[in-house]
């Protein structure tokens, strides 16, 4: 498989892995939606802690890269050539010439943490428009790998085209890729207009031929085993004017077989013993040309979403027209559509899934998971992040005024800082910390009579003590249970005392987990 080299690509590989872990700090709110403010990569390493593998879909809408943004590179990779470019605003092709080096180096820690976030039967969508498309995918083939890309689709967002340059561009484009391509799991869509043609005791149908059209690739010399008779009741029409079908000889029953077609014998597409068995989903017709031919009777009003979306309310002037109205002027620059949002959701997910935005924006993905649950009585849920300042009074308040429900976040401050403990971590913080690495559990209310005591996790007591473990400091534990892991800076009982009184010791900082 190609891969792509960029300046700085080494330094960053593994640079998702070298970031320190926070808590996410609640401000306000008791929703399951959280909307998180801070740096994206600092949010997204924070959530691999309770979320990893659990989001269904993903979407994002990154930096598109074209020189006209006020992005900034602002990761703390421990490289000097990647330093250099910490603070400073993302140029154009003629005054920068690593600009796309930057934005690599940008993306591919954050989709190394998306990949991790991921559902098995997930999906991510990625915006993006022709000036990254082409590294983001050689990037993506890399992390997600080249067999879970599933397609690239081509939005129409401005019809009459952005009339610069050579020719006048109409689309941008949504890269999509599977965590794992077997266990992908998408809906079709409904088609608008679409109604049934038929009725029968189950309900609405219209018919699809039975034939396997591709006639060339599909046919009695390499498909035998689809090659096989109906028996049609033509003397007996419904009221649908369609008639009986069977799979074995009855009386009266007239002999159908799939049509020759270029000297090629046709197949069905179902085997003869998925026919028998689903054979009240078959009928027959009989054509204007008197040929009788099988259909199936299809139950549904979708179809497979198609890679070309050309919808009137996906393009760019809507999304600004609808954060117009919530907000009653224009308050972000090229907001994303509702429809387009709820149409990748639609696609992407189950009622309850988990949606995630890592560079959310505006907080169309909010309203979009709103108003779709709304729909059809899901209970998506959504987590933004925006590191912006207009978080709060842009991303938040929109889904305020729409009277959605979500937590409002900040990030706290690095448990570790360079591999080292964080020497300024309070001892709340340090408290939480410990307890959660171990159990992946918050930490309970501090007991005052017994101020060593983390907490109790599935019989095991779990204390942290400032100074020696000795028989003093054992002495002041009071709550019995199973077995004990004690947190301190050195030890001075025997291990044969240990393994009697069913203690495990863990030396600070040298134990201490990391998440």
């Amino acid at each position: 498989m190609p891969n792509l080299n960029f300046v700085g690509k080494s330094k960053v590989v593994n640079h998702h892995r070298e970031v320190s872990f926070r808590f996410l700090e609640k401000q306000y709110g008791s929703s399951e939606n959280m909307i998180i403010h801070g740096d994206n990569l600092l949010a997204l390493r924070s959530l691999i802690a309770t979320h990893r593998g659990k989001i269904k879909c993903i979407y994002i809408d990154p930096p598109y890269n074209t020189g006209n943004e006020n992005w900034i590179y602002n990761d703390n990779v421990n490289d000097p050539e990647i330093r250099s470019w910490i603070g400073k605003v993302v140029g154009d092709e003629e005054t920068d010439l690593n600009r796309h080096d930057k934005w690599l180096c940008m993306m591919y820690p954050r989709l190394r943490l998306l990949h991790e976030l991921l559902s098995d039967d997930g999906a991510i969508f990625i915006s993006i428009d022709d000036n990254e498309v082409a590294n983001l995918k050689l990037i993506c083939n890399e992390i997600f790998g080249i067999n879970n890309f599933v397609d690239r689709i081509t939005v129409i967002v401005k019809p009459e085209g952005r009339r610069y340059g050579f020719f006048a561009k109409t689309h941008e484009n949504i890269l999509v890729f599977a965590k794992k391509i077997g266990s992908l799991s998408l809906n079709e869509i409904e088609v608008e207009g679409k109604k049934y043609d038929y009725q029968d005791e189950l309900g609405g149908f219209n018919l699809r031929g039975l034939r396997n059209r591709n006639v060339r690739a599909f046919n009695s010399s390499n498909r035998p085993n689809l090659r096989y008779p109906f028996y049609v009741d033509v003397e007996h029409p419904n009221s649908n004017d369609l008639f009986e079908v069977s799979t074995e000889n009855r009386d009266g029953f007239l002999e159908v077989w799939a049509q020759t077609i270029d000297g090629l014998e046709s197949v069905w597409r179902w085997g003869k013993e998925k026919s028998t068995r689903q054979i009240q989903d078959l009928c027959a017709y009989r054509g204007r040309d008197g040929v009788i031919r099988i259909f199936q009777k299809e139950r549904k009003l979708t179809e497979m979403p198609k890679t070309v979306w050309n919808d009137k309310n996906f393009a760019s002037i809507v999304g600004t027209r609808e954060i117009k109205n919530i907000f009653g002027k224009n308050v972000f620059d090229y907001p994303k559509p509702i429809g387009l949002l709820k149409q990748i959701m639609t696609i992407a997910t189950d009622p309850d899934s988990i949606v995630l935005d890592a560079f959310a924006g505006s907080g169309t993905t909010a309203q979009s998971v709103i108003e779709l649950n709304q729909e059809n009585s899901g209970s998506r849920k959504f987590i933004l992040i925006e590191s912006m300042n207009y978080c709060e009074s842009i991303t938040a308040e929109r889904v305020r005024r729409i009277d959605g429900e979500f937590s409002f976040y900040e990030l706290g401050d690095p448990i570790f800082i360079d591999g080292e403990l964080n020497s300024n971590l309070s001892r709340d913080l340090f408290r939480r910390y410990l307890f959660y690495s171990e159990t992946k559990k918050e930490i309970p209310p501090m007991n005052p009579d017994e101020s060593t005591l983390l907490g109790i996790n599935d019989g095991i007591a779990y204390h942290l003590i400032y100074g020696d473990l000795n028989f003093n400091s054992l002495a002041q534990i009071k709550t019995r249970a199973e077995s004990y892991i004690i947190f301190a800076e050195s030890c001075m009982i025997d291990q044969l005392d240990l393994d009697r009184l069913k203690i495990y010791f863990r030396k600070i900082p040298r134990d201490i987990r990391r998440i």
